[in-house]
């Protein structure tokens, strides 16, 4: 059985086994409420002290099923599953045998409750694996056949009731009006609260199953980003000195200025590709092999500077905790994933504007704020920020990977990305990594 199968195996019993506690507490208190209103109230000679012997064994077997409860989670999984359905099918053999003894002191068949065995066996269909499910019907045919062979008969049970004597019904008779109302609301009310509960876990489950494949898919193709870069790089850098050779073959020679610019186009769009294919390398949470060191957060910003065009227009402000403090990040690869999202700042924002770049230290993390001037991003342009090639830029401008490549990376790191935006206000990012405690 896969690990899925097993903890939606776990989860149903674990809600079944749950609400089974509860009907056996309303079970002891309306056990002792029928043998409280037949003793007093219609003064039907009753064993009573056995009576409430077994009404008493009811709940403290309940009391111990509450124990199993709170303890049983802490076994592993195989375990739970094959131990679980077995705890469940003998709690339900034993209310089976004290709703025999029960009915052995009152009435026998002749007692109206002995429907409740009906509820007994449409509780653990709902409840048990089927195996379980048809033991205890042979279990409770068994106990009927019992039933009818001995018992301690109840006289008072063919007694009328009622004060219209050409309408009368026996106590019997009456008693069974109430034991169907019973019978029937304890079931309806059982079975449709633990099917609701359990079509709530079913979808939890499922949406829970629904990102784990997301991630799954996420992370593919953060890898083929990661490769993609690198299997790029060769054949670029090969076109980057051919034409930069070429650009100094055609420098002095009789060539027209157009040919000249076009080489020089050439160069210049091949930085572009290489620096794109750098952020999706790195955005991978790999940066050619870089390995995983401890930094400070003053290094992480110093590299994210560094080869930061327009850098005059962006505002550090990093506190001293946040400078001294350790993370345990590839540098390279976290520094061009920030240095993409201060680069989008830039962007969005006017030329004219600044971008405020605050680096804190908050419940031992590091905590790096980018604050632009953007024209900000409506409520649903923000629910689809970091999807894979979604991108507000012109045609040209970005490919839409590397708000969802820095997502991968933090995730991978165990930090998180943040983003609050609204139009008009402008764009708040927020990166959170996780600071390495100093061992003891």
């Amino acid at each position: 059985m896969s690990n899925a199968a097993d903890s939606r195996q776990i989860d149903r019993l674990e809600v079944n086994a749950s609400w089974l506690l509860r009907l056996r507490w309303v079970a002891v208190v309306g056990q002792l409420l029928t043998i409280a209103v037949a003793r007093f109230v219609i003064q039907v000679e009753l064993a009573t002290f056995p009576l409430l012997l077994v009404v008493g064994f009811t709940a403290v077997s309940n009391i111990l099923f509450a124990f199993w409860l709170r303890t049983h989670t802490r076994l592993p999984e195989q375990v739970r599953v094959r131990r679980d359905p077995w705890v469940l099918a003998a709690v339900m053999g034993v209310d089976l045998l004290s709703l025999t003894t029960l009915l052995f002191l009152s009435g026998g068949p002749a007692n109206p409750f002995t429907i409740f065995f009906f509820v007994n066996l449409a509780l653990a269909a709902v409840v048990l694996p089927t195996r379980s499910s048809w033991w205890l019907l042979v279990l409770a045919i068994g106990c009927l056949g019992v039933l009818l062979v001995v018992h301690l008969p109840i006289p008072e049970l063919n007694q009328p009731v009622g004060v219209n004597s050409a309408n009368q019904l026996t106590l019997q008779q009456a008693g069974l009006v109430t034991a169907v109302a019973l019978c029937a609301g304890v079931a309806v009310y059982f079975i449709t609260r633990v099917t609701r509960e359990l079509q709530e876990r079913e979808r939890e489950l499922r949406l829970v199953e629904i990102e784990r494949a997301r991630s799954e898919r996420l992370e593919a193709l953060a890898t083929l980003a990661a490769g993609a870069g690198h299997e790029l790089a060769s054949p670029l850098s090969t076109i980057a000195v051919i034409a930069k050779d070429l650009s100094g073959h055609l420098e002095g020679t009789d060539v027209p200025e157009t040919v000249i610019e076009d080489v020089g186009l050439i160069r210049s769009e091949l930085d572009h590709c290489r620096r794109i294919l750098d952020g999706m390398a790195s955005g991978a949470g790999q940066s050619l092999g870089e390995e995983m060191l401890p930094v400070t957060g003053q290094d992480l910003i110093d590299e994210t500077l560094e080869g930061l065009r327009r850098r005059d227009r962006v505002v550090i402000d990093v506190e001293e905790a946040a400078a001294c403090c350790s993370i345990f990040v590839p540098l390279t690869g976290t520094a061009n994933a920030l240095r993409g999202l201060i680069r989008n700042g830039l962007d969005a924002s006017p030329n004219d504007a600044l971008v405020n770049v605050e680096v804190a230290l908050a419940d031992d993390s590091l905590r790096i704020s980018i604050v632009d001037r953007g024209p900000g991003m409506s409520p649903d342009v923000l629910a689809r920020a970091g999807e894979p090639f979604f991108t507000t830029k012109e045609p040209g401008q970005g490919m839409g990977l590397g708000l969802f490549l820095t997502q991968n990376l933090l995730q991978r790191l165990g930090g998180r990305l943040d983003l609050d935006s609204a139009p008009d206000v402008g764009t708040t990012t927020v990166v959170t990594i996780l600071v390495v405690r100093p061992e003891n």
